[in-house]
Formats: structure tokens, sequence, C-alpha cells
């Protein structure tokens, strides 16, 4: 989808949430939408959540970091850190965990 839109001449971003709890029972990695409670600091709206484990300080401050990350994009259409995407460039893909 990113290499089509940004063929298209479209300003493309794309990011890779890596971040996955320490205590992995049913080793589910990085799951699909497992950054929403980082984005949003919800942590505690999900107690038990195998998706999250027990989140750390140190979650909370990925937290922390990737809302002003994706919030400075949201409010400007670029961030200053983040390269726009371009295809087989795999240092434009923006990483967070």
């Amino acid at each position: 989808m990113a290499d089509h839109h940004g063929a298209g001449g479209n300003a493309t971003y794309v990011y890779q949430f890596d971040n996955h709890p320490a205590q992995d029972p049913g080793r589910l990695g990085a799951a699909h939408c497992v950054e929403l409670p980082f984005l949003f600091g919800t942590f505690d709206s999900y107690p038990y959540n195998p998706m999250l484990g027990t989140p750390s300080d140190t979650e909370r401050a990925l937290g922390r970091s990737f809302a002003t990350a994706v919030f400075a994009f949201v409010a400007t259409g670029s961030a200053s850190d983040w390269l726009p995407y371009a295809p087989a460039a795999t240092a434009s893909i923006r990483h967070f965990g």
C-alpha cells in the first residue's frame, strides 16, 4: 500500500511497532493493534491482556514517545525525525519498540 501511495507522488510515512511483552506465553509477539494502548495511554484499561503483559515504566515511556511522534505527524503532516517512505529503503520505516 505504501509503495502504491508513494508511487503516485504522495508523501508517505510508514512505521512498524516492534514492541512485545517480556512475558509472552501465547507467543503473540507484536500483535495487530497492540500499539493502540501505547498511543492513547490506556494501558490500565486492559488488565490481564496477554498482548500487553504488565506494562513497565519502559513501555509507558515508549507509549509517550510513540504518541508524541504520531500526534506531531497528524498535526503537521511530517515529523522531523521520521523520514518519508521510499520503496526498498528500510531506513525510511520508523520503528517503535
